[in-house]
Parts: structure tokens; C-alpha cells; sequence
């Protein structure tokens, strides 16, 4: 019973701590940051959270990736949300895929289109995807799918990727997997 009392306990400070963590505003501490190594990073952090098994995590950032200007240890947090995720829904067996690449995004108006620079990263895996109908609401807060889950993580993500003026896509497929988009700007 004791053991009991002890998990739960673990279990509900887990919790507070992710509510605290939504609740507070993001206060940047902006500095130039290598994405490549806040991802790698990253995938340790989460393995000390979700035990990854046989999970192949396969990190691919293309050849001379500029860094952006963002927070390091708020980006470290949105990839380990991403990745323990991930390893949560293949139960140690399958395949991450981290990608990164820089491409040149519209933003403005039809009338005067900006291009911008934007650091596109994507995470994906073999699992078996997000349902189609639940995907408008993977980002709210406290909604979750997990017995165990806090329903904080995306929603967490979500708030991390636009304090750093960037956007975040996902994007159900047929088979399973469910690819997350993230496009950070440059500078």
C-alpha cells in the first residue's frame, strides 16, 4: 500500500508541476541556438522519461542549418514533449524521424508578401497516428488520450512554438503516424 501511496504521489506532483508550468508566462532567454543539438539533447531527455526499448530515433538536420535565435532550454522542452510522446505510442518498437530543413516562407499580405527564413522541423513516427477527429484537439489543454497523461504536453508545445513566433502543423496519415510540423524563423 505504501508503494501505492508513494507512485500516486509521484504521479500528482508530475502533475502540479506540468499545471505550474503552463500557467506561468514564457519569459525567452534568447540566444543563438544550434537546433541539431537542442534535438539531441532532447532525445536523452526524453529516454530519461519514456523507456525507448528498440525505437530507432533517426535525427536528420540538413547541411549548414543557420541557428535561430530562440530559447534552448524552452526548445529542449518542446522536443522532449515531442519525443516522449513518440516513444510513449510505440511502446519500445519502431521508428522517430527528426528532419530539419531551411526554407523561405510567405508571411504578410497577398498584396506584400514577406519572405522569411524558417527552420522546418519534423517529427515523425510509425505508431499508430493521432485519430483524425481528435486532432483539432491535441493542443488544448488538459485533454489527453493517456490513462496516465495530463493532457499539458502538446498544449505546452503549442505555447513554446509561439513564443518563439513560429507555428506548429500535424497532419493525420493513413496507416498510422502522425507527423508534427514545426517552422521556427531564423532570426
Amino acid at each position: 500500500i505504501l508503494n501505492d501511496i508513494i507512485k500516486e504521489a509521484k504521479m500528482a506532483n508530475a502533475i502540479v508541476q506540468d499545471v505550474l508550468e503552463f500557467v506561468r508566462p514564457i519569459r525567452l532567454q534568447v540566444e543563438r541556438v544550434a537546433l541539431a543539438d537542442v534535438v539531441h539533447d532532447a532525445v536523452v531527455m526524453a529516454e530519461s522519461h519514456v523507456p525507448r526499448g528498440r525505437t530507432d530515433v533517426s535525427v536528420q538536420p540538413a547541411e549548414n542549418l543557420p541557428p535561430i535565435q530562440g530559447d534552448p532550454n524552452q526548445l529542449r522542452q518542446l522536443f522532449t514533449n515531442l519525443l516522449t510522446n513518440a516513444f510513449e505510442a510505440l511502446a519500445g518498437s519502431g521508428r522517430v524521424e527528426v528532419r530539419a530543413t531551411l526554407a523561405e516562407e510567405d508571411h504578410g499580405t497577398l498584396a506584400e508578401p514577406r519572405p522569411v527564413s524558417m527552420l522546418v522541423v519534423e517529427v515523425s513516427d510509425n505508431g499508430p497516428g493521432i485519430p483524425p477527429e481528435l486532432v483539432d484537439k491535441v493542443f488544448s489543454p488538459f485533454f489527453t488520450t493517456k490513462p496516465q497523461g495530463s493532457g499539458l504536453g502538446l498544449a505546452i508545445v503549442r505555447k513554446i512554438v509561439d513564443a518563439h513566433d513560429g507555428r506548429i502543423d500535424l497532419s493525420p496519415r493513413r496507416g498510422g503516424g502522425t507527423p508534427l510540423r514545426i517552422a521556427l524563423p531564423v532570426s
